[in-house]
């Protein structure tokens, strides 16, 4: 998926970082299945691949919807102001990282994992620290960023003990106002079936909505701080 222009002010200098931003997990919950298919959830790299292994891996992959991974996809508008300021910023994706992991809807997670990797070790002790730049490879707590493109991050994790893998995708578009957030993970769809795992998904999908409603606070904040 393409987006082909980007707002911007008179008052305010030209955007640079793009004009034609491709988005490799796209606006949808397809898309983003198709990237995670493709990539194995983000351990091998989209960017180093060709078009001809792209195709290749996209014809292995099997045709039954029921044995594709579980996708979903969320998305909440945000205020004119918002998205002028991240249309207008030169990282959007370092704001959308930010916002995401940063806001206080994410904050009791955070303290779970915290505390879980003080016992298990899951992961580097810097990678505690919320990034200022959400670079490739860059870890944060069970995250490491598998794709960065100016408008949509891809962060990809691996739970050994559960034998579970995933990725988690947030993104923004500036013709709509929107930003997104994105999950797949490892579960076929056709095991989502009866009413403890049903239950399960319909719990995540809250979580989801929690979450992205806690980014698009954290957003219009960060945009108004920075407006003063």
């Amino acid at each position: 998926q393409i987006l082909i222009r980007h707002s911007s002010s008179s008052s305010s200098p030209p955007i640079t970082w793009s004009n034609n931003v491709v988005i490799p997990g796209g606006f949808n919950a397809d898309g983003l299945r198709q990237w995670a298919m493709t990539t194995d959830f983000g351990a091998d790299g989209y960017e180093k691949m060709t078009g001809q292994e792209i195709r290749r891996r996209r014809r292995q992959a099997s045709d039954d919807p029921k044995d594709e991974p579980y996708a979903d996809l969320f998305s909440k508008r945000v205020s004119n102001e918002c998205s002028q300021y991240l249309a207008q910023h030169p990282s959007p994706t370092d704001v959308l990282g930010r916002a995401f992991f940063g806001s206080r809807s994410f904050v009791g997670e955070k303290l779970v994992l915290s505390s879980l990797n003080s016992l298990l070790s899951l992961y580097p002790e810097h990678a505690t620290s919320l990034p200022k730049h959400f670079k490739l490879n860059e870890q944060y707590l069970q995250w490491k960023v598998t794709m960065q493109a100016p408008l949509e991050l891809i962060c990809s994790y691996q739970i050994r003990g559960l034998n579970l893998k995933g990725c988690t995708m947030i993104a923004f578009d500036p013709s709509v106002r929107k930003a997104f957030h994105g999950n797949c993970f490892d579960v076929a769809e056709g095991q989502i079936q009866g009413f403890l795992p049903v239950k399960g998904i319909q719990m995540h999908k809250a979580y989801a909505r929690f979450l992205l409603d806690g980014m698009a606070d954290e957003l219009e904040k960060m945009q108004h701080a920075d407006g003063k």
